[in-house]
Formats: structure tokens, sequence, C-alpha cells
């Protein structure tokens, strides 16, 4: 099983461990440790992925995660098929994470399902597309495209959709006896 824990403030630092003998993908994880992560105020939970197959490519700039690959950070959980990281080449930042097959996420008691999604950790925002929907409770929110916004805790429904909303039971004030 692979584990990657990726941690930044400005600068990312990472280690990445194997339980099995990739030397190219342990020598690509070496490579891309940094240790000029600032503690303090912008300092962030790592985001740690993890799969049971993994795959560099282009050393430094792409991997992909595939077999049960679960990436979590700061309470939110992604779950899904596959997963591609990609880098930018100078800095080792993260530019963007794209979650493919089954996408699950999860959060404070809401989970979001689709085809794909696509995770910007700059923006702080994951987009949701193909088959899209939202469920809280018994309530359910479906749309073409669903953008939430992790910091904000809200998110945008674009497209066609449609919309459950379940009375809640324990305010219900007008209740004849």
């Amino acid at each position: 099983m692979w584990t990657c824990v990726i941690s930044w403030s400005r600068t990312m630092s990472k280690q990445c461990f194997r339980n099995s003998l990739f030397l190219a993908a342990s020598l690509f994880l070496i490579a891309a440790t940094s240790g000029n992560a600032r503690p303090g105020k912008n300092t962030r939970e790592p985001l740690v992925i993890t799969s049971n197959r993994m795959h560099a490519e282009k050393l430094g700039d792409k991997v992909t995660f595939t077999e049960k690959v679960t990436l979590k950070q700061e309470g939110m959980t992604l779950t899904s098929d596959v997963m591609t990281v990609y880098y930018n080449a100078g800095s080792k930042d993260i530019r963007k994470v794209e979650a493919h097959g089954n996408v699950a996420v999860r959060k404070d008691g809401r989970v979001a399902h689709s085809k794909n999604a696509l995770y910007s950790q700059e923006a702080e925002t994951i987009v949701l597309t193909g088959d899209a929907n939202i469920i809280e409770n018994e309530n359910k929110i479906d749309g073409e495209k669903i953008t939430l916004f992790m910091a904000d805790d809200r998110s945008i429904i674009e497209g066609k959709g449609k919309v459950k909303f379940y009375k809640d039971k324990s305010q219900d004030f007008g209740k004849r006896k």
C-alpha cells in the first residue's frame, strides 16, 4: 500500500513511503522532498494519500494513484478509483488533484458523489462533475456540476438539477392534537 504525506505552507514538503521495492518511485519521492516548510499561521495539516498502487511520470511533475485511493486533509476525505496529483516543477507545490471513478467527498456529516472531481488546493475548491450530488441526512441535491468551497463550507450547483428536502421532524410546530 502506498502512503504519501504532503504538507505545505508556502512551500511544500513531503515524505512518501512504500512497503515494497519500487526504487524508481522511491527516488522520485526523495528528490521531491523539500524541508523549507515554515511553521506558523500559514502552516496547514498535511495532505495524505493512500492507495494500493502508485505510478510516477515525469519525475516530480505527476503522480497517479490507483486502487482504493483515499485523500485526507483537514477533516475532509476524498476517495476514488484513480487519483492524479500534478505538481509545479520548480516549487513542488501541488497544482491540482484529479479524481476519476466512484468519487466521494466526506466532510462534516455530508457526502458528495460524482464520477469526476478536480481539487484545487490554492482555491480550496472541489469541482464535481458526472452525476454529481450532495447528501446530508435525508436531503439530496443533484446537479451537472457542483463546486464545493472547503474553507467557506458552501457549494454552488450548476446546470440541470434536482433538490429533495425533508422537513426536520423535531421542528414540526404545527401539529394538531
